[in-house]
């Protein structure tokens, strides 16, 4: 995996990669999704390139899904990467952290 700098979530929150992969794209709104595999093989190639924050939503499409997917059938990749549900929620706790 390649060294990425990384940012502290807020004043207590886990450090990620300074550059975060949106999943959004895997899923929904630009045209038919691709197989799961060809999308897991999108997903290694931003873990290899140090993107340790995966972005997804349940509006996304089915992008949850395939990353419970993902997950399941590498597991190994898990521990690289921290993987943070984007709710207001968690948001606004962020903002009010930071």
């Amino acid at each position: 995996m390649a060294s990425m700098s990384t940012r502290q979530l807020g004043k207590n929150g886990p450090y990620v990669s300074a550059i975060g992969f949106g999943a959004m794209g895997l899923s929904a709104f630009y045209g038919t999704p691709a197989s799961d595999e060809e999308r897991f093989k999108v997903i290694d190639r931003a873990i290899e390139l140090g993107s340790t924050y995966i972005d997804s939503a349940n509006i996304y499409g089915d992008s949850e899904d395939l990353l419970g997917k993902y997950f399941n059938k590498y597991p190994h990749q898990r521990e690289k990467v921290c993987k943070i549900k984007n709710y207001y929620r968690l948001i606004l706790v962020l903002l009010i952290n930071v």
